[in-house]
């Protein structure tokens, strides 16, 4: 009988630690389990940035979900005024768990850091002509 009473008093002291703790995002249930992903888009990754032969700029874009994605992306300059003065739009179809190489228009003496980008899902059936 003590055992038991010992058991019921610990478990009440850990219930109670477990409300006093913060929250950690880790242990919560509403953990979102897909990946944070640089270009909003969930299980679409930009990676590899790098200058190629030609001196533009090129990136890789993963697909890690286990379905097709279709993926417009926009990378634009912007002027002091923030108003777009060049730009480079495109779209890719992505099969599941692939990568795919692209290459956008704006040359390697331009620092990548200042282009600005936008990745979102293209509708089902979209071409652009």
């Amino acid at each position: 009988m003590q055992r038991t009473v010992k058991k019921h008093l610990r478990c009440q002291a850990m219930v109670l630690l477990a409300c006093l703790l913060p929250q950690n995002d880790a242990l919560s249930g509403s953990t979102v389990l897909a990946p944070k992903t640089n270009t909003g888009l969930q299980n679409i990754q930009l990676k590899a940035v790098r200058c190629n032969d030609q001196g533009f700029w090129s990136f890789d874009i993963v697909n890690n979900a286990f379905v097709d994605a279709h993926v417009e992306y926009f990378f634009w300059l912007e002027d002091a005024d923030a108003d777009a003065i060049q730009g480079d739009a495109g779209q890719v179809r992505l099969a599941p768990k692939s990568r795919d190489t692209l290459e956008l228009v704006f040359s390697c003496e331009l620092p990548f850091t200042e282009l600005r980008q936008r990745f979102q899902w293209a509708p089902t059936g979209f071409t652009r002509q």
